[in-house]
């Protein structure tokens, strides 16, 4: 049986067009940013829902809460951003997330509240870092300016986190 030679090579010239054929901005700093930024959003979005369900003191509650806004607000904005750019968004946290959003929901009480406070510091130390890489990377000037005026609330969710560790665990919700 004789093949076409065409047939069996265009499978491959497909294949070598791939990069060629993925949105003109994702592959950029600020595509990768944008990308980056909505797993944080997502996971905390996602672990904080668990929150409101497992936390048992009402301070950890509104925290939850007032993560779930901030960062619906952010993402509303990324998307607006992405998708003016033509830059995809993952729509699930991967895997590693993923995983950390299912350990804190097999989690109680003062063990779950540790640990989801834990991973709020962790977090937004990561968050904070990606939006300070686009600050110094960042080519287009709206992406950067998202960053910038991001870093403030950031900044606070992290202080508001590492206060609600200490001892007294007392954290004004700052709005």
């Amino acid at each position: 049986m004789r093949r076409n030679p065409v047939l069996l090579i265009a499978p491959l010239l497909l294949a070598s067009c791939a990069p060629s054929m993925m949105a003109p901005n994702a592959g950029t700093t600020d595509g990768l940013f944008l990308q980056a930024i909505t797993g944080s959003n997502l996971f905390e979005i996602q672990s904080s829902q668990v929150a409101l369900s497992k936390a048992t003191t009402p301070a950890l509650k509104a925290y939850a809460q007032h993560l779930i806004d901030d960062h619906q607000k952010a993402q509303a904005m990324v998307s607006t951003l992405a998708a003016a750019r033509g830059v995809p968004l993952p729509k699930v946290l991967p895997p590693e997330l993923m995983l950390k959003v299912n350990t804190l929901a097999m989690m109680d009480g003062a063990a779950f509240e540790k640990a989801y406070l834990q991973e709020q510091v962790v977090a937004h130390q990561f968050t904070l870092s990606l939006l300070q890489n686009e600050q110094l990377g960042g080519k287009d000037a709206a992406v950067v300016a998202f960053a910038n005026e991001q870093v403030g609330p950031i900044q606070e969710h992290l202080a508001q986190a590492q206060a609600m560790m200490m001892p007294d665990g007392a954290v004004p919700m700052n709005h």
